[in-house]
């Protein structure tokens, strides 16, 4: 096995593997690397987190091969149950802006089409008219095309100056956690020889691409929790594999599918996260009668990465008497409660309302009460 990567905390490294015989394209092989990184600080177990996804592909043949066949299928296999794209409510690429046939225009152009739905970028270089020798280099910006069939949609634009030609692909990422694009036919029936992409990614200033002098600027993505990832059982299995093969000019083929695949395990370290009850607000009547039920309503907020479990709110004071179960409260979300409290002493009473969770803390708030 070949060392690819050390990376930083949360993804230990990946490793390349050596392809099995004959699982080479006509001579082809390719070597792959995967990273999975915390934003800050480690991983859990038991819960999601920010992430930076990275994938490298590299396409090549043997010195003095001629030729290298079509890439036509690119299909990434990422840690299955263990990484997930999150949309949310970020903006989506819709069709009028970026889609089949609207293409051949800069990457920059295409980002002031969808500024907002940005995930990531990335580079390509391709081998031109299947000529190994002759590289030529692309940008790449992915975009958020929202979901198809439940799944996260990803949008890819690739542009090459020295063609003046874009091309667009799209791919979901199902359950089984592959991401797969279908490639279209390139300039000269040209082949993919590297890709590197990368969610959210580096903001990239390209000098020397532009005909014209003028830096190329790929930015990152805007949405920095757009990949989530966990690490339950120390490992992220992953995959990468091209489909090869040569085709008419109707993009039927005219020769049977070969593959080149290379696949490792990257090994991970998750700690046991937490939840957190960050604020408590209550809700309800300034003024009550003595020994008469009222209801209030407690708004509680969990700031932790993982659900608090558990919750329970009880409200106590001279001659106050009032609780209720939250029960489970997921991260990052705000639960509001209601509590029927009874209040037997007449005045202003001094009323603490207390949330207590079994793995999140405790937090109080405080308010007073006219009771008549």
């Amino acid at each position: 096995m070949k060392l690819i990567k050390t990376a930083a905390a949360g993804l230990v490294v990946a490793f390349a593997l050596a392809l099995p015989a004959g699982a080479n394209a006509a001579n082809e092989s390719l070597e792959a690397s995967f990273s999975l990184e915390p934003q800050s600080g480690s991983f859990l177990n038991n819960g999601f987190k920010s992430a930076n996804w990275e994938v490298a592909n590299t396409v090549s043949v043997p010195a003095g091969e001629p030729q290298i066949l079509p890439s036509k299928v690119i299909d990434i296999g990422n840690p299955q149950g263990e990484m997930t794209f999150n949309p949310g409510n970020m903006p989506v690429c819709g069709p009028t802006e970026i889609g089949p046939g609207l293409t051949s225009v800069p990457a920059d152009v295409m980002v002031a089409r969808c500024p907002d739905s940005v995930l990531g970028n990335g580079t390509a270089q391709f081998a031109f008219a299947q000529i190994p020798t002759t590289l030529l280099d692309g940008q790449i910006i992915a975009f958020n095309g929202g979901t198809r069939n439940g799944n996260a949609l990803v949008k890819v634009y690739a542009y090459s100056y020295a063609t003046n030609v874009g091309i667009y692909t799209e791919g979901e990422l199902d359950n089984a956690g592959r991401l797969k694009f279908e490639v279209e036919q390139l300039t000269a029936d040209s082949s993919v020889t590297t890709l590197n992409l990368a969610i959210p990614g580096e903001r990239q200033v390209l000098s020397g691409v532009d005909p014209g002098g003028d830096d190329v600027i790929l930015p990152k993505g805007v949405k920095s929790n757009y990949v989530q990832a966990k690490c339950s059982n120390g490992q992220f299995p992953w995959d990468s594999m091209f489909t090869h093969g040569t085709r008419a000019t109707d993009n039927t083929p005219t020769s049977p599918d070969t593959f080149t695949m290379d696949s490792g395990v990257a090994s991970c370290e998750g700690v046991t996260g937490k939840g957190k009850i960050k604020s408590v607000k209550v809700k309800g009547p300034k003024k009550v009668k003595r020994n008469k039920k009222v209801t209030f309503k407690v708004k509680v907020k969990n700031s932790g990465p993982v659900a608090a479990k558990n919750v329970k709110v009880k409200m106590t004071g001279k001659g106050v008497k009032g609780k209720a179960n939250a029960g489970k409260i997921g991260p990052g979300k705000t639960k509001t409660v209601k509590v029927k409290a009874k209040f037997s002493k007449k005045g202003k009473i001094k009323t603490t309302v207390k949330v207590t969770s079994g793995n999140a803390g405790k937090k109080n708030a405080k308010t007073k009460i006219t009771v008549k």
